[in-house]
């Protein structure tokens, strides 16, 4: 379901802060294609967030090249939509209004508006529920709102940042299955870089994975997911190669991880 043409490039780029003294990632390159889901993985910061945030334009990269289609990134790239690990969601907005906040920050007609939300509240099982506030919602069901507000925009690219990592286990593989069973309609395939903790996930939706390194990071090795598509979860959890794949994944997170810690203690 891929296309070999990348939808994002990131060329020896680098991203400091305080004047140096922190680096996030240096001279990290890293190629997405055009319709792939690439998850990425490695130990916490190292900069994974960052790199996300450089690709929606939120920051500035400090040196080398960041493009997204074609274009070098300054400031937000049109065609990208992001969504967080924490919901974002207006308290004082209807499930409808906070659906529809990116397009009507847009200037999109009232009609544009309603069709799309509507057939993205569908898909994300939240018709009836329009009028009810988030605070009326469980957390999977605020997830499923942030996701349609993204996808109500009819972004290219859509960019996940651990946006399933503060829901409980069950939740978190119900929205892991609803979204597949979503990328794997054809209308609804985007380029998607899925940033995530669990390695099982990452197997799990990803067509590639890229490991990164400890602080400051580099991509440490892409990892080409064997399994195809239309995929089914459970399908993959039994593959063989699904432990295999895990325990390999894990060896390479294993020694970075220690040495992360032992340099936070030194610090």
């Amino acid at each position: 379901m891929t296309e070999h043409g990348p939808a994002i490039v990131a060329d020896n780029a680098s991203k400091l802060f305080a004047d140096g003294a922190v680096v996030a990632f240096r001279r990290l390159s890293l190629e997405v294609r055009s319709r792939e889901i690439l998850c990425i993985v490695g130990p916490s910061g190292c900069g994974k967030t960052t790199l996300l945030r450089c690709i929606a334009g939120l920051t500035d990269i400090s040196d080398g090249r960041l493009v997204v289609h074609g274009k070098p990134v300054q400031g937000p790239p049109d065609g990208v939509a992001t969504v967080f690990q924490h919901f974002g969601l207006l308290p004082w907005k209807t499930v409808y209004d906070n659906a529809a906040f990116g397009l009507a920050m847009a200037g999109t007609s009232s009609t544009i508006i309603r069709e799309r939300v509507n057939h993205y509240l569908a898909l994300a099982g939240l018709t009836g529920f329009e009028k009810h506030y988030p605070y009326q919602l469980s957390g999977g069901m605020q997830q499923r709102v942030g996701l349609v507000r993204a996808l109500a925009t009819n972004p290219s690219v859509l960019l996940m940042d651990e946006p399933f990592a503060a829901l409980d286990a069950q939740t978190r593989e119900v929205l892991q299955e609803e979204l597949l069973a979503l990328m794997q309609r054809p209308d609804e395939r985007k380029t998607m870089v899925f940033i995530t903790h669990s390695i099982d996930e990452a197997i799990i939706l990803g067509d590639r994975i890229a490991v990164m390194s400890a602080r400051p990071a580099r991509i440490a090795e892409i990892i080409d997911l064997p399994f195809g598509w239309p995929r089914d979860v459970d399908a993959v959890r039994a593959d063989p190669r699904f432990a295999a794949l895990r325990e390999h994944i894990w060896n390479q997170l294993r020694p970075q991880r220690a040495g992360a810690r032992a340099k936070e203690a030194v610090a």
